[in-house]
């Protein structure tokens, strides 16, 4: 049998994102509009150049990002896909950077518990989050765009390794007891592996 292809994802007028943490918004404008603007200089400004004519302006604001384009963008063409790839990527990481180390520290303080840290960083397609054996947790960025009570989820899962390094019986009662009555984050990573931006979230979050 031959390997399985990944699906091919594009970034165009057509993506939808909107979250508590990121939000993309698109604005058609005519070409002159966007030549214009293209040459304001703000911080979290970025161009995308054809020939050395721009083809898209994207803002990025408090969460939100502004996409600037014109009936003559070519969303089709591999190095603007690439270009917008790498940049949702980085701002997705940089967003992740701040808030889920703040969402480990908020649900420490709640549930009584101390690790020793947190990192954010890509990891194995199937694998949302890890802990070490000296609990410092290492989370997936794209975990910052999905659901608030998935991301949640995973960091308690993870928070519950603090006691329990295994997935026996005294770690699931433990999760249990971490969750309390909050059933949507029971079954968070069924959810996540469910969902059908699970595949897209990786693509834009992709390393290479």
């Amino acid at each position: 049998m031959g390997s399985v292809k990944e699906p091919i994802f594009k970034i165009n007028p057509n993506f939808r994102l909107t979250t508590k943490y990121l939000s993309v918004r698109w604005h058609c404008v005519d070409s002159a509009t966007l030549a214009c603007e293209a040459t304001i200089e703000l911080p979290d400004h970025y161009v995308y150049l054809s020939r050395n004519i721009p083809e898209l302006l994207v803002q990025y604001n408090n969460g939100v990002l502004d996409m600037v384009y014109s009936s003559n963008t070519d969303f089709s063409t591999k190095s603007i896909q690439k270009w917008l790839r790498e940049l949702f990527r980085d701002i997705i990481l940089n967003i992740a950077k701040q808030v889920l180390p703040e969402r480990v520290r908020h649900w420490e303080n709640l549930k009584g518990l101390k690790g020793t840290g947190v990192t954010v960083k890509r990891l194995r397609k199937n694998i949302l989050g890890q802990c070490s054996f000296s609990n410092h947790i290492t989370l997936q960025p794209f975990l910052v765009i999905f659901k608030q009570e998935w991301m949640d989820g995973v960091i308690l899962h993870e928070i519950a390794h603090y006691k329990y390094k295994h997935h026996r019986k005294p770690f699931w009662d433990f999760l249990s007891e971490l969750i309390g009555d909050d059933s949507k984050m029971a079954k968070v990573k069924d959810n996540i592996a469910m969902s059908p931006y699970y595949n897209y979230y990786l693509y834009l979050t992709k390393n290479k």
